[in-house]
């Protein structure tokens, strides 16, 4: 059962490299054979200064991060048999380049309850995770809600 007062509580910091072949995988596991996601000439010849970052890149953090993509919800005590990803939103603040090296920093900034449509309450967790690259620069804030469902009755 996930503790309401975890509120603020910072869940850890680590480094994510924006390496060009990370990208390339990206863009294979979007099912995008576009040669600009892996080839500098190709990029160029789109008009591109480098390799484009896809605007979901910051997903790439879950596999860097202590834990992986559960790293989180393993940080705020939530049972993940019970446990569903509610949603997640992008802000972007500054471009993020290959070869940059970000740190995302997370945070929970809402925890809330709620009466499930099939009873019992919901635990509805709100993580932020800031991401800063090497120059100090916030560059992407990602939010993510989970989702703790009620137990057996």
């Amino acid at each position: 059962m996930i503790d309401p007062a975890i509120a603020g509580r910072e869940l850890g910091s680590f480094r994510v490299p924006i390496d060009r072949s990370k990208l390339a995988e990206l863009a294979r596991a979007h099912h995008d054979d576009d040669p600009v996601w892996y080839d500098e000439a190709a990029a160029a010849d789109a008009g591109f200064d480098t390799i484009p970052v896809p605007p979901t890149v910051t997903v790439l953090a879950d596999h860097w991060r202590p834990g992986g993509a559960l790293g989180p919800a393993l940080a705020i005590g939530a049972d993940v048999e019970r446990l569903l990803h509610g949603e997640a939103s992008w802000e972007y603040l500054e471009p993020i380049t290959v070869g940059d090296e970000l740190t995302a920093t997370a945070r929970v900034t809402d925890v809330a309850e709620r009466e499930g449509k099939r009873g019992g309450t919901m635990t509805l967790v709100t993580i932020q995770t800031d991401f800063a690259n090497q120059h100090g620069q916030l560059v992407a804030r990602r939010r993510d809600t989970l989702i703790e469902t009620a137990g057996a009755g």
